[in-house]
């Protein structure tokens, strides 16, 4: 009747009783049936002059219970498959995709997406449908109001004990310190949410545009901060070419990453640059790649790359010091 099209029984009122869609093996005229589909499809197929099929109402037969459910992909089985693929599979039958994420990015719902580990898919369909998805995906990571706090506070606390100690090299201390130290405890916390997605770390939304935006700019803040009086200083002692050395240190580095990343990884142009942005630790670069680029996949490259930047800031910043000293 609607060959490629995602149309699926739910229900059918056979002779005056409801019976499941599994359950039913021919169709018999007069027959009701409950069908779950995109709108436009359900009009233009089964409303077709000479289809055969006539609108009726049965408000029984179509109480079936439906969800909206994120799914996050866990499950090796998936990693890798288009979304056409997983479309022919048994399992998906009854659901429909709304959207797909990863990284907090939205992608495009082609059939040549690639479906990876770490990925949100949010399926709409019956109650029993949506289950079987989630079971063959991952795990259901269903929106809630209640913060983790727990592992909020274990993974500041425990990031803080590990950038707190110093080596003591040639009369410079080496370490992460102390706000390095709690990113990477995010880090950690945040890749073990990802490959136990289920188990802890649950933080709404609004949550995390809070820490995103505010413990952001905070961090940068008081880094500015701290470094600002030293800039001050060595810019008195050595002039204008501290900053031309800065500049060209700077633009060398950015443009061998641009080149590996091209021609050596075979990376996005979009998701390069944002990896370039979170490497320099700048967030306006990002929003100015954005921007040009009327899209939000350069964000994809940011975040690994500006916490890594970090890191190794604070780390050979002071080997540099030690060194030259």
């Amino acid at each position: 009747m609607a060959p490629g099209l995602r149309i699926f029984v739910e229900q059918v009122r056979c002779r005056g009783q409801i019976i499941g869609a599994r359950d039913v093996t021919a169709f018999r005229e007069g027959d009701v049936v409950a069908v779950s589909g995109r709108r436009t499809t359900l009009v233009e197929v089964l409303e077709a002059p000479g289809s055969g099929l006539r609108e009726v109402d049965d408000l029984e037969l179509l109480e079936v219970p439906s969800d909206v459910v994120d799914v996050v992909v866990t499950n090796k089985a998936v990693d890798g498959r288009t979304l056409a693929d997983l479309a022919t599979d048994p399992s998906t039958r009854g659901v429909f995709l709304r959207r797909i994420t990863r990284g907090g990015t939205d992608l495009g719902k082609l059939p040549d997406t690639r479906v990876h580990r770490g990925d949100v898919l949010t399926v709409v369909g019956s109650a029993a449908s949506t289950a079987r998805v989630t079971e063959l995906f991952g795990v259901a990571d269903r929106a809630t109001d209640v913060t983790d706090m727990m592992v909020v506070a274990t993974g500041i606390v425990a990031g803080a004990l590990i950038g707190l100690p110093a080596l003591d090299i040639g009369g410079v201390e080496v370490g992460l310190s102390l706000p390095v130290g709690v990113l990477l405890g995010g880090l950690v916390c945040g890749w073990l949410r990802s490959v136990r997605p289920g188990l802890f770390g649950r933080v709404p939304g609004p949550t995390l545009w809070v820490f995103e935006s505010i413990g952001l700019t905070g961090f940068v803040a008081v880094v500015g901060l701290n470094a600002g009086p030293d800039f001050v200083q060595g810019l008195k002692e050595t002039g204008l070419s501290l900053v031309a050395a800065g500049a060209i240190t700077i633009t060398a580095a950015l443009l061998i990453g641009v080149m590996l990343g091209k021609w050596l990884f075979k990376m996005h142009p979009g998701v390069l640059l944002g990896v370039c942005a979170g490497a320099c630790t700048a967030t306006p670069a990002l929003a100015a790649v954005q921007e040009a680029a009327r899209s939000s996949v350069p964000s994809m490259g940011y975040g690994v790359a500006y916490a890594v930047g970090n890191v190794l800031l604070a780390i050979w910043g002071t080997v540099i010091v030690a060194l030259l000293a």
